[in-house]
Parts: C-alpha cells; sequence; structure tokens
C-alpha cells in the first residue's frame, strides 16, 4: 500500500541521514538543560538536606510545595520570565533549523546528494528560514480556527448528549471530546508539514501560490494523508505507552539507569520525528511521480 510503502521510505530516509537526529536531540537536549538546571538547583537547595523531604518520596507533601514556592516567591518570577525567553528562543532556533531537516530529507527522497550534508545543512537553514517563520505564523491562525471549531462541537455536542463532567476522564463523553480535539490538532500539524513541503519544492514560486497547491494536494489526496498521519501518530503514542515508569528510584545506580533510559527515549523521538517529515515527503513525490506519469 502507498501509506506503508511511505512510511517504510520515511525510515530508510532518515536513517541514511543520522546526523539530523543527533542535531535534532542535541537541540531538545540543550534548552531542556537550559530550562531544568536552575529549577532542579532550587529544589536540591530547597529539599536536599532537609529530613522531612525523604516523605516525598513515598507520598507527596502539599506543604512542601508551599515551603518551595514561598521560600523562592521572587526568584520564581525571575525563572517564569526566563523560561518564557528561553521557550521562545528554542521556537525561533527549531523554525531555523527545520529548513536544514526539511531540506535534506528532500534531497534524500529525490536522490539528490551533494558532498557536505553539513554545510547542505546549514544552508537550507537559512534559505527557507523566513517562508518557515510565515508558516509559523499562518499555523497559529490554524490553531485558532481549530480551537473555535472545537468550542462549537463541543455546544453542540453537549446540547445533544449532555454536558458530563470534565475529571471523568473514562465518560465517554469526554473521550470524546478529547479525540475531536486531538484529531483537529493533528490535523493542523499535517497541514503544516504539507505547507513545509510544497513550499521547499517549490521556492521560487511565490508563497500563496505554493500554499494553495499544497492545500489543494490535502483536499485532492485527504483520506491517504490522514491515514499516513494517523498511522505514524498511533505508532508513536504505543511506544509513548511502553515509556512509562512506575516508583521513584532511590539508589544512584537507579537514576543513572533512568536517566539513560530516559535519553535513549529522547533520542528515539527525535528520529521518529524526523520520520514524520520523511514519510510525508516520500509519499508526495510517490503521488506526483504517478500523476506525472513516472515510474
Amino acid at each position: 500500500m502507498l501509506v506503508f510503502a511511505s512510511f517504510i521510505e520515511g525510515i530508510k530516509n532518515v536513517w541514511a541521514n543520522k546526523f539530523l537526529v543527533g542535531i535534532m536531540f542535541l537541540f531538545k537536549f540543550i534548552f531542556s538543560l537550559i530550562l531544568l538546571a536552575p529549577l532542579y538547583l532550587m529544589f536540591s537547595a530547597s529539599f536536599g538536606a532537609n529530613a522531612k523531604a525523604l516523605s516525598f518520596l513515598k507520598g507527596f507533601d502539599f506543604s512542601l510545595l508551599i515551603d518551595f514556592v514561598y521560600h523562592w516567591r521572587q526568584t520564581l518570577s525571575i525563572y517564569f520570565l526566563m523560561s518564557f525567553l528561553v521557550f521562545f528562543l528554542a521556537v525561533v532556533a527549531f523554525i531555523f533549523l527545520s529548513g536544514g531537516f526539511w531540506g535534506i530529507l528532500r534531497d534524500q527522497s529525490k536522490g539528490d546528494e551533494g558532498n557536505s550534508k553539513i554545510e547542505r545543512f546549514f544552508g537550507y537553514c537559512v534559505k527557507y528560514f523566513w517562508g518557515m517563520f510565515k508558516i509559523a505564523l499562518l499555523l497559529i491562525l490554524f490553531y485558532l480556527i481549530a480551537f473555535f471549531l472545537f468550542l462549537f462541537f463541543a455546544a453542540i455536542f453537549d446540547s445533544v448528549a449532555g454536558k458530563g463532567d470534565w475529571f471523568e476522564v473514562t465518560s465517554w463523553r469526554v473521550v470524546i471530546k478529547i479525540s475531536a480535539l486531538a484529531f483537529l490538532f493533528f490535523l493542523v500539524n499535517m497541514i503544516g508539514d504539507y505547507l513545509r513541503i510544497f513550499y521547499i519544492q517549490n521556492f521560487f514560486e511565490r508563497f500563496f501560490p505554493s500554499a494553495k497547491k499544497a492545500l489543494r494536494f490535502l483536499l485532492t489526496n485527504l483520506f491517504k494523508t490522514l491515514s499516513l498521519y494517523y498511522l505514524l501518530s498511533l505508532v508513536l503514542a504505543y511506544v509513548g505507552m511502553k515509556e512509562l515508569m512506575e516508583g521513584i528510584p532511590k539508589t544512584s545506580f537507579y537514576v543513572l539507569l533512568v536517566l539513560l533510559v530516559q535519553q535513549t527515549l529522547s533520542l528515539f523521538r527525535a528520529f521518529y520525528r524526523l520520520v514524520y517529515y520523511s514519510s510525508q515527503l516520500a509519499f508526495v513525490n510517490i503521488v506526483l511521480n504517478k500523476e506525472k506519469g513516472s515510474p
């Protein structure tokens, strides 16, 4: 089938460009370290020498959290401001790097190989940055539209099936609402991916004609594009469920072991994020080649 063929081709293309996985992993690791290191130091200073903190490992004591917030009340405001700035910087940095990810995977899917992949990668980062930034802004509008569509759906659904209680996570009403929200969220993500694909493949065209081509392609192949995207998402969700670990490690050995496992899983998620990109690129190339009558 076309969907599975694109999935397998996407994995092969990412595996042939494993340095992209390293770049994405380092990007996530560095920004996570910047965000979490100050918070970890504050927790260590608050609980590290406190005998009462031992109970924190067995059961959550809300008074510990109150004491922590009160003790660091002035520092936390600075931390939240820093977190916002780091998050904004991370978004801009990822938009910059995304041009390189898409560009290299586009070359791989078309068989256009060059001598220096690293040089081409950063060249694509600069080349595609402005277009990727405009797509990010356009997606903000799409997310808002999706959110209002969800509110509209929820209002109609409540009037027909009853409002229910959001705290009843297992309630069929809540499951349907969460599923609808997830569907719209993934749909916007998918639209963003295809906008990027058609942008880099039609770089010398104006932005909005290229966006129209992407939306026309999505509408023409809606079932296939959705099938591919949700296949990718379900595989990742299944792996994510397997990652759940119970209990808090009590020794330095298990702390190190958990850290190694988490970093390995983070590396896999970086790999699989690129598989999203590569599989959809392969799908577009296969469909367009079929329409042109190419083998």
